[in-house]
C-alpha cells in the first residue's frame, strides 16, 4: 500500500507575507494539513497563517501540543499526535505540518517527524524551511546579526537560570530564545555590561509586534511567550 507523503512546512514568524512560495504551494496542494496550538489557547497562529492563502484544497486539522515540564506527559501527547498523521498518511493522503518558524529549529515538528520515521520506514517525506525569528528580528531592527569574524550562537532561554549560567563571549550575538521566564533577570544582568547591545522582539509579524533596544521600557512590560533577544558583545 502506498503511504502519503509527510511535509514539515516552516510558516515563518507569524505574518503571512513571509511564507515562501514553496511552503504556500505545498499547503494549498496537500490533502491534510496539521496545525499547532496550545492546550489553553483558542487561536492556532498557524491555522491564521494556512487560511490567508485562501485557495486550500486540504483538510485543516488541529492539533494540541502540551507544555507540560513532565517529560512523560509531552511524549504521550507527541506519539498521539503522531499517530493521527499516521492514520491519514496511511491512506495515501498527502499531509503537512504546519509550524511556526522553521521546521527544523526549535520546532515540535522534529519530535513528529522522529516518530514517524521510526514507525514507518521509507516513509516519503519533505521538509520545507522557514525564516526564523532571529532572522525576523535582525532584518525588521535592521540590526547585522554577524559579520566577518563575528560568531552567532543560538540558545533556548526559557529557564530563569539562563540569566546566571551564560557567557556572551567578545565577538559573538547570542539569539536567546522563548525569553518568556528569563528576560527580566536577563536584562538586569547584562544592562550595564560594556560592549553589549540588547534587541528585544515579541510577537514578530504578528498583530502587537513589539521591538525596542530600551531597557526600562521592555522591564515595563509583562513577559510574552513569543519572544527573544539578540545580545552582542563587542
Amino acid at each position: 500500500m502506498n503511504t502519503g507523503t509527510f511535509y514539515g512546512v516552516g510558516i515563518g514568524p507569524g505574518h503571512p507575507e513571509y511564507l515562501t512560495l514553496r511552503a504556500a504551494h505545498v499547503l494549498r496542494s496537500v490533502d491534510v494539513i496539521f496545525t499547532v496550538t496550545g492546550p489553553n489557547t483558542e487561536t492556532s497562529i498557524s491555522e491564521a497563517i494556512v487560511h490567508s492563502l485562501g485557495s486550500i484544497r486540504g483538510t485543516i486539522r488541529p492539533l494540541v501540543f502540551s507544555m507540560s515540564r513532565d517529560p512523560e506527559i509531552r511524549q504521550r501527547q507527541i506519539d498521539e499526535n503522531a499517530a493521527l498523521i499516521s492514520d491519514e498518511l496511511l491512506q495515501g493522503r498527502d499531509c503537512a505540518f504546519a509550524t511556526l518558524g522553521d521546521a527544523m529549529t526549535y520546532s515540535t515538528f522534529g519530535y513528529i517527524l522522529q516518530k514517524l520515521q521510526a514507525d514507518h520506514p521509507g516513509l516519503p517525506t519533505e521538509v520545507v524551511p522557514g525564516i526564523t525569528s532571529f532572522c525576523t528580528l535582525s532584518a525588521v531592527s535592521q540590526t547585522i546579526m554577524v559579520e566577518n569574524g563575528e560568531q552567532l550562537r543560538v540558545i533556548p532561554a526559557f529557564r530563569s537560570e539562563t540569566a546566571d549560567d551564560l557567557e556572551f563571549p567578545s565577538g559573538t550575538t547570542t539569539v536567546l530564545m522563548k525569553t518568556y521566564r528569563s528576560r527580566n533577570a536577563l536584562i538586569a544582568r547584562l544592562q550595564h555590561e560594556p560592549g553589549i547591545e540588547i534587541v528585544y522582539g515579541e510577537r514578530l509579524g504578528m498583530s502587537g509586534q513589539y521591538i525596542s533596544t530600551d531597557c526600562a521600557e521592555i522591564l515595563a512590560r509583562p513577559e510574552a511567550y513569543l519572544s527573544l533577544m539578540l545580545v552582542k558583545k563587542k
